[in-house]
């Protein structure tokens, strides 16, 4: 199977681009039916939390960014170019895993969209495009590159309403299913942002979204990194931060589950790794009350999923 491109290629061609890019660690959470977690923990594998809280190792890998259901399970017996199904042959939801380079996302239509270089088709941040179960690789959506490649694009989500929803730093489109594609908010401004630059560097844009879902009414969650917090953006393109994280924490990854918002959390997420990325998941209910579902430290014992 071919393997993704290394981060580090993937740094270089966004860079080439004239875009500030950022080592990361993981923004992978997705939640299903029987409301048991899934999440990257970088440098180790991804992780699984059962309906009784016990926390094991279903995937064990160095790397890891990205992951995605496939509901429909077009890819349960396949594998997509670029990336890696890693639940059994034949499962439904397949399990899509990205080591890095692309976010992804697999829509009710049964194709994989990440995103991909200018030139070529291997994962970068600048255009949309489609991975069909049977291998076949296209431009999507070609007009919101425009809007989209000076800044990179840093997260995809397949909505609960069908639509493609993509994350820039500072902004958030909705793309329907025929390539047409609509803005909710560009630029994003929040008050009361704790600014946390990465890299330290002041050009990344606020609050720098990591990763993004939605409901089945089109509200975006969004994890806005740089801010330490979780934003909403309504339909209609209202925003407001309705998590905020002490530091070192700063959210990575959010998932929608029965009304629930998920948020994936890491320390030191927009310094590099040497200062420490453990993972936390909390959870924010529908009525707005927050509360931890699982903190790793450095003692935490995870087991081999059996």
């Amino acid at each position: 199977m071919k393997r993704l491109p290394s981060l580090v290629v993937v740094l270089a061609l966004l860079s080439s681009a004239g875009l500030t890019t950022f080592a990361h660690p993981a923004s992978g959470i997705v939640v299903d039916k029987l409301g048991q977690v899934l999440f990257i923990y970088s440098g180790h594998g991804v992780c699984k939390i059962d309906a009784q809280g016990r926390l094991s190792y279903i995937h064990r890998t160095r790397g890891g960014h990205w992951m995605c259901f496939d509901p429909e399970g077009g890819f349960s017996h396949a594998q997509p170019k670029y990336f890696e199904r890693i639940s059994p042959d034949g499962a439904k939801p397949a399990l899509i895993f990205a080591d890095g380079g692309s976010p992804i996302a697999v829509l009710p239509d049964g194709n994989l969209y990440y995103v991909s270089g200018m030139e070529e088709m291997t994962p970068g941040g600048l255009q949309l495009a489609r991975n069909s179960p049977q291998g076949e690789i296209s431009v999507f959506a070609p007009g919101l590159r425009q809007m989209t490649e000076s800044r990179g694009i840093t997260g995809l989500a397949a909505g609960l309403d069908g639509n493609l929803y993509v994350a820039c730093p500072n902004a958030v489109f909705k793309v329907r299913r025929d390539g047409t594609f609509s803005t909710l908010v560009d630029p994003i401004h929040l008050e009361g942002c704790d600014v946390d630059y990465p890299d330290n560097n002041p050009n990344n844009l606020l609050p720098f979204l990591r990763a993004l879902t939605a409901d089945k009414q089109g509200t975006v969650f969004a994890a806005g990194t740089a801010c330490h917090c979780v934003v909403k953006v309504t339909p209609d393109g209202k925003t407001e931060p309705i998590l905020k994280a002490e530091r070192p924490w700063s959210p990575t990854g959010v998932a929608v589950h029965d009304g629930d918002v998920y948020v994936l959390e890491y320390t030191n997420a927009t310094e590099s790794k040497k200062e420490g990325w453990l993972p936390r998941v909390r959870i924010i209910a529908r009525d707005g009350a927050v509360t931890t579902l699982l903190t790793i430290t450095p003692n935490t014992d995870i087991h081999e999923d059996e």
